[in-house]
């Protein structure tokens, strides 16, 4: 195992007491500042979203720097900004109080036990098609990729994968699919209200999802079963700068498949109060994606990294 770090960090990072607790005034574009994780990556403000209560950052450091993400004005409380900096004047502070009080609200899709057994019926038919695109001597990222280009599925793939990869809470690319998950009865769907009017709109419809979902889930359960695998040890770490609570069902869980990794979530940071080290035995089923056939999860970050599907009763993710 490698002594080296598994993620960039900044030894030299000014100490809290030198920022503000971020707030709606804050969001001014061109305002810099920092998230409250455990090596306080920097951020600046790049543009505001009042109509769904959203606003744009630039990630300025570390392996993600450039990457733009698209955060609820009601996580702002996330973040922390350098004293001394513009402020957003009363009426577009109100205005971004008016539309977050608006879309922070929590729903509830429940699955039907007929529409999973729909969908696994077509994720079983599916292999087929998937199974002709692996063997030949093509390795995953090209048969992945070739297989998503048959579909007309490329560019949903490529967005998915690279929002994962980044950060799959910015903008709501993955909450729409986490919806159709539930809408296939795989994962009850657990989270805030549908912000973006356009979601399943054009080529990201609620059908083109649920056709990516059940191509992906028939890819990766082919690759496992061609090396005789069902089930595989993944490992997740959490700390937190608060107690720590009992998990929420989420429709997608990202884990990993390296110990190093998930140790190097659970260290934490200068301010971390509690952290959990989980290791688990999970079946081959529920792999959406994983580091094996996803490019993108080889590229700024190394992290042997699995997104799997939600499952209300696994006992730890």
């Amino acid at each position: 195992m490698s002594d080296d770090p598994v993620y960039e960090s900044d030894p030299l990072a000014a100490p809290d007491d030198e920022f503000e607790p971020g707030e709606p005034a804050h969001l001014v574009p061109g305002n810099r500042g920092r998230m409250l994780d455990p090596r306080r990556t920097p951020i600046v403000v790049t543009r505001l979203l009042p109509d769904v209560a959203m606003f744009e950052l630039e990630v300025a450091a570390f392996e993600d720097a450039g990457a733009r993400w698209e955060i609820e004005v009601e996580r702002v409380g996330n973040f922390q900004f350098e004293p001394g900096q513009a402020r957003a004047d009363a009426a577009v502070v109100s205005t971004l109080d008016e539309a977050a009080r608006r879309f922070d609200r929590h729903t509830h899709i429940s699955c039907r036990e007929e529409d999973r057994a729909t969908t696994l019926a077509r994720i079983d038919a599916e292999r087929r098609r998937a199974r002709t695109f692996l063997p030949g001597g093509r390795d995953p990222f090209d048969a992945l990729e070739a297989y998503m280009a048959e579909l007309g599925l490329a560019a949903m793939e490529e967005a998915f994968a690279e929002r994962s990869v980044s950060n799959a809470a910015s903008g709501e690319l993955v909450k729409g699919h986490a919806i159709v998950l539930a809408q296939l009865g795989l994962c009850p769907y657990d989270g805030k209200i549908q912000r973006d009017p356009d979601l399943f709109a054009g080529d990201r419809s609620e059908e083109r999802r649920s056709q990516h979902i059940v191509a992906r889930l028939a890819f990766v359960r082919e690759l496992f079963a061609l090396e005789g695998v069902e089930h595989v040890t993944l490992y997740r770490g959490l700390a937190t700068d608060a107690p720590l609570q009992l998990p929420r069902l989420r429709s997608f869980v990202s884990a990993t498949f390296d110990r190093h990794v998930a140790e190097a979530h659970f260290a934490g940071g200068a301010t971390t109060v509690a952290a959990a080290l989980y290791r688990q035995s999970v079946p081959v089923d529920r792999l959406f994606m994983t580091y094996r056939e996803t490019r993108a999860m080889n590229q700024q970050f190394r992290e042997s990294e699995a997104v799997l599907i939600g499952d209300p009763n696994s006992p730890l993710f």
